[in-house]
């Protein structure tokens, strides 16, 4: 329980962290933005770039939401499209408008998030526009639940196209203000008025402390609400199915509980009436989270899918054939979702996704020059998984090495040895190796020689051949066919008997307990004949000198005749 809470409290701790960080992010996408402007490519250079970043409909609402953070009402009023108001009264009618755009969005309506509003110069595709040179960017709420959409719109000024907040939203403004006339958010009715005073990135402080609680309240009552139901689940899933579906329960509890908090979070803020400033930061936040949720729940569901497959392939005894492939494709498909995610992150974060691919495809060409070892590893590795040669788990000869194969990866496969130590062959080099695959054997081949001595006579070698062939044939671990004991004839030192057969095992510990059984039962039908094995010997002579030889012939009289005379 105690792992359960602190495992909670360290992914509310991760959304606050990225909470504090997400208000920073509008100023760093209109670098982005401006910098993506100038240098996107050629055609874009001849351009002219608009200094307050109108030249995209997402620069508008960024510099549009900088402007009345910091209230600054006469420059929000420069996003405004005003050209069907009387060029006189636009000093004072500009301001207003803005003014009173922010009261609406404070009150439920709100902008897309980043990612949802285009970011190129012509807005977008013709077929995603409401008509050309116009592009939703948000909505109003009226009475009654009435939507109006808040378009932007392409205008050309001084010589450039500049994007503007529509007049054709602007024209709603007015009656909407009156409808909502005398009407405050929800929260401000609960703060404290110098918590509505105080102000944190151009929104009140109060705004900003109420979203961390309503932050941390939306997921801890979606996660006990689906931790309930869960629980209820559990219980008719173990009478009806088997124990897989909880674990299933389990894995998607996480994922679906932070997805439905985002959903959660976004109506209660809005409900709330919290200002568009903080909602718009949040809204950022939201997606990043809701796409980590899918991600995280594909993630898991990777995971179980191949767990499942891993038991269906064990009970069929085909896993050996098969995991090398499951491993491996689970772990490629992973890293697709890792980088998909963190480039749907970088989006909502301003970062232009667009360009960066088309840089990572120019760098790609040269990274694939510069590692063309790593490629060839790669192209390896899947050589190896699609022609499966050895798996995980099997015991190889490769060179000079042999050990049991611990891992196969994306570049190298690792090899324990029989010294326990590890072994990393590049999978480039392994696939253009002989590799001889000792686990696939069905069966091991038995073949001896020996010799029994010359005094034996031809019934006793006839009795001790049909005996130790009758013996193998009882056992039901020797194939019963061919012909397993042989008299080969005379040998150098007596009668060459050879065998010759297979025991049917696969595992060499179990071979080798059988094979030493049967060599024993023979010794015994040896002992029971008579007979005896021969064990070939050689006779050393030393070589010695004629001289010494004769010398030594030569001195024994001597010494001899010198005893005598004494």
């Amino acid at each position: 329980m105690m792992n359960k809470i602190r495992r909670h409290f360290s992914l509310l701790l991760l959304l606050g962290f990225l909470t504090c960080l997400v208000p920073m992010a509008p100023a760093c996408a209109t670098a982005l933005l401006a910098s993506g402007d100038k240098t996107a490519d050629g055609a874009a250079e001849a351009l002219p770039v608009d200094e307050l970043g109108r030249s995209t409909p997402r620069g508008t609402v960024v510099g549009f939401l900088e402007a009345i953070g910091k209230q600054d009402f006469e420059k929000a009023s420069q996003y405004l499209d005003l050209q069907k108001i009387a060029e006189s009264s636009r000093k004072t009618r500009g301001p207003e408008l803005a003014q009173n755009l922010q009261a609406l969005l404070d009150k439920g309506g709100w902008f897309f998030p980043s990612s949802m509003i285009s970011n190129e110069r012509d807005g977008k595709k013709e077929e995603e526009n409401i008509e050309e040179g116009v592009d939703q960017i948000g909505e109003l709420r009226g009475s009654e639940g009435k939507k109006v959409a808040i378009t932007a719109q392409q205008v050309e000024k001084e010589g450039s196209k500049i994007w503007l907040i529509s007049s054709a939203t602007l024209e709603q403004i007015r009656g909407l203000t009156e409808e909502s006339a005398g009407s405050e958010p929800t929260i401000n009715s609960i703060l404290p008025a110098f918590l509505i005073d105080l102000k944190w990135f151009g929104a009140p402080a109060g705004h900003w402390i109420a979203m961390v609680v309503l932050l941390a309240l939306s997921y801890l009552s979606c996660w006990f609400v689906v931790a309930a139901l869960f629980e209820l689940l559990k219980k008719l899933w173990t009478k009806k199915c088997s124990v897989s579906g909880t674990h299933f329960l389990d894995a998607v509890r996480v994922p679906l509980s932070l997805y439905l908090s985002v959903w959660v979070f976004a109506y209660t803020t809005m409900w709330m009436g919290l200002s568009i400033i903080v909602r718009q930061h949040m809204a950022q936040l939201n997606v990043i989270v809701a796409w980590s949720a899918i991600a995280l729940l594909l993630w898991r569901l990777i995971d179980i899918f191949a767990e499942a497959a891993q038991r269906r392939m064990t009970e069929n005894g085909r896993f050996f054939g098969f995991s090398s492939i499951l491993f491996f494709f689970r772990r490629i498909i992973k890293i697709v979702f890792g980088i998909v995610l963190l480039f749907i992150v970088l989006d909502n974060l301003g970062v232009d996704v667009t360009a960066g691919l088309a840089a990572l495809g120019i760098g790609g060409i040269a990274l694939a020059l510069g590692a063309q070892k790593t490629l060839e590893n790669f192209i390896g590795s899947l050589s190896i998984v699609i022609d499966q040669p050895l798996h995980i788990g099997d015991y190889c000869k490769i060179g000079e090495s042999a050990g049991t194969v611990e891992d196969i990866g994306m570049r190298s496969t690792r090899i324990r040895t029989n010294d326990r130590t590890l072994i990393t062959i590049p999978n480039g080099d392994l696939s253009n190796q002989r590799i001889e695959n000792l686990a696939r054997r069905n069966r091991f081949f038995v073949n001896k020689k020996f010799q029994l001595r010359y005094d034996a006579t031809s019934e006793q070698l006839r009795l001790f051949t049909n005996k130790t062939e009758e013996m193998l044939f009882n056992s039901e671990h020797v194939t019963e066919e061919g012909f397993p004991v042989r008299y080969l004839g005379p040998g150098t030192d007596g009668h060459m008997i050879e065998l010759f057969f297979y025991i049917n095992v696969s595992d060499v510990n179990e071979y080798l307990r059988i094979q030493q059984d049967l060599m024993l039962k023979m010794m015994d039908i040896v002992a029971e004949q008579g007979l005896y094995y021969i064990i070939p010997s050689q006779t050393m002579l030393p070589a010695v000198d004629q001289r010494g030889i004769d010398a030594g012939v030569h001195a024994a009289p001597q010494a001899s005749a010198v005893q005598d005379d004494q």
